[in-house]
């Protein structure tokens, strides 16, 4: 299979913050196939692999990536009945909207949620009213060290609050399937439009990952938290926290990665002094860290 790898390319407009240097491979995947020779591509250069799909809720520092970015473009999407099969390069709010075209819901918050299937189930993503793990009948992945695909049921994940095993054992996840409930059209197109027009009213719209900090469970919110302890409007460089949603880390036009993480980690100091709580970051930071919390 011919692989069409391309070196030093730059990662800003596969990330929704906009920042982050270059990739010293960089691929497309469009099938499983793909995906497994682009993988051992990766180990024959004895280079780090990662996958990525919308670029929705990561954040790639200015030194960019020593190994292959691998875009995750498998895009195929079958429904039968209640059920919805989707290749993990789906995009999140799309499947939400095609099930509503045939008169499936049930995942309405879920359109919301930016990225692609596969990237909400590595992080287990949702909101209050439903997460994708709660909708999810089973997957198939491909083992970390593994050669062929298995199938696997939704305990396998371990899911917990954005979480999952996944992020320790770099599966790659392909496909999964998911059981929605009928409802008319009309019905799910206006809780889609609810849902819509509330994220309109209370988060900013721009260059951002959207929520930064996971909740801590003993407080409202991280952008409570945050806000209180007085770091909303805080900037450094061309980041800023923003004014409406405290929880927010914009990039406000020339903010480079250092900015996001330098304004992160001052939030994250401020905080802990206050209220002896240790903000965890559910943006993941490549390749490397500064919160010890996070894989």
């Amino acid at each position: 299979m011919e692989l069409k790898v391309k070196k030093n390319v730059s990662l800003k407009e596969f990330c929704t913050y906009k920042t982050g240097g270059s990739a010293k491979f960089f691929a497309e995947a469009r099938s499983p196939q793909e995906m497994y020779h682009l993988r051992e591509f990766a180990k024959m250069q004895d280079v780090p692999f990662m996958l990525i799909g919308g670029g929705s809720n990561i954040l790639f520092s200015d030194e960019g990536y020593p190994g292959l970015i691998v875009h995750n473009k498998m895009g195929k999407l079958n429904i039968q009945g209640e059920l919805v099969t989707a290749e993990s390069g789906v995009n999140l709010a799309k499947m939400v909207l095609i099930a509503s075209q045939n008169n499936l819901g049930g995942i309405s918050g879920l359109c919301n949620v930016p990225g692609s299937v596969g990237g909400a189930i590595y992080g287990n993503a949702g909101v209050p009213d439903i997460y994708i793990s709660d909708v999810m009948t089973h997957a198939i992945i491909l083992p970390a060290n593994g050669n062929k695909p298995i199938m696997v049921a939704p305990d396998y994940f371990q899911f917990g609050y954005r979480d999952s095993k996944i992020k320790k054992t770099r599966d790659i996840i392909l496909s999964a399937t998911f059981k929605l409930r009928f409802e008319p059209a009309i019905k799910v197109r206006a809780e889609i439009n609810r849902y819509s027009q509330e994220r309109i009213i209370k988060q900013p719209m721009g260059n951002t990952c959207g929520s930064f900090f996971k909740n801590p469970g003993q407080f409202p919110s991280a952008g409570w938290l945050i806000e209180q302890a007085g770091c909303k409007g805080m900037k450094i460089g061309g980041a800023e926290v923003s004014p409406k949603h405290a929880n927010f880390i914009m990039n406000n036009g020339n903010a480079k990665s250092s900015d996001i993480i330098n304004l992160t980690v001052k939030i994250h100091q401020i905080v802990k002094k206050k209220f002896n709580v240790e903000l965890e970051p559910e943006v993941q930071i490549v390749p490397n860290s500064p919160f010890k919390s996070q894989i």
